[in-house]
């Protein structure tokens, strides 16, 4: 019952937590599409905001219950929950499950991805210079290699770039254009919030931490990868980045 009470309070601080940090930026958006004269439904953004809260759940459940090894089970779990729900609301072009992605899209999300891969190496060299960063990180074996080149993307992608920013940009539109893609509203909250569950960490015990190294990897990663989303119209794009950054990230 214990673990039952830390696991369902652990997920509702980290997800209040993530609310606190998009609702400010949902509120200037449901303001400014109403002034566009758009009709924004209250009841989709609960909807999501319900999506992300079983999203959230769902990927804390290993002290629960646990069917294979962490970190695999989060992932699987969080990548079947999002493919289902594109698939029980018929929404898999929404979605971006596609693979007809324009050659210049292509090419300028190979661009973007490559400049982020040199961020990391950047920031991993940085970090070590001044003597701060992943204390006791994972060792690097096969298996885990494996994991990050697989499972983080396809499953963060799915929820995020693939339920949450199209449900958002639904509400809220597209009306900015930004090298090449169209993006609003939807591009920059779920950015947010897909950085602050690696930011806000909660304990086995609900103690919450500020994981502040976040703030120059998630959060910049997040809007780059939501940027190759609206770009090229498909979720493979930033999916493969995800992953690629994840390895790089891991190795360096």
């Amino acid at each position: 019952m214990e673990n039952i009470i830390c696991w369902l309070g652990g997920t509702l601080i980290q997800w209040a937590c993530s609310l606190a940090v998009g609702l400010p930026f949902v509120v200037v958006a449901v303001r400014a599409a109403r002034q566009c004269g758009q009709d924004v439904r209250v009841g989709r953004l609960f909807l999501l905001s319900v999506f992300f809260l079983a999203s959230l759940a769902l990927t804390r459940l290993g002290p629960v219950w646990t069917f294979i090894k962490s970190p695999w089970q989060a992932m699987v779990m969080e990548a079947v929950f999002a493919l289902a729900v594109i698939l029980a609301t018929r929404s898999i072009s929404r979605a971006g499950l596609t693979l007809r992605i324009s050659a210049r899209a292509w090419r300028d999300s190979v661009i973007v991805t490559g400049l982020l891969l040199l961020f990391v190496v950047l920031r991993s060299q940085l970090i070590k210079l001044l003597g701060v960063g992943r204390a006791g990180a994972t060792p690097v074996v096969l298996e885990y290699l494996l994991y990050q080149l697989t499972m983080p993307g396809i499953a963060e992608e799915l929820g995020y770039r693939g339920v949450i920013q199209p449900g958002l940009n639904v509400a809220f539109g597209r009306p900015w254009k930004l090298l090449g893609a169209r993006v609003g509203w939807g591009w920059a909250i779920t950015s947010l919030i897909f950085w602050a569950p690696h930011a806000f960490r909660i304990d086995p015990q609900m103690r919450l931490s500020f994981y502040w190294p976040t703030l120059t990897m998630q959060l910049v990663a997040g809007f780059a990868f939501g940027w190759m989303r609206e770009r090229t119209g498909s979720l493979f794009p930033p999916m493969l980045a995800h992953n690629l950054v994840n390895v790089v990230w891991t190795l360096v």
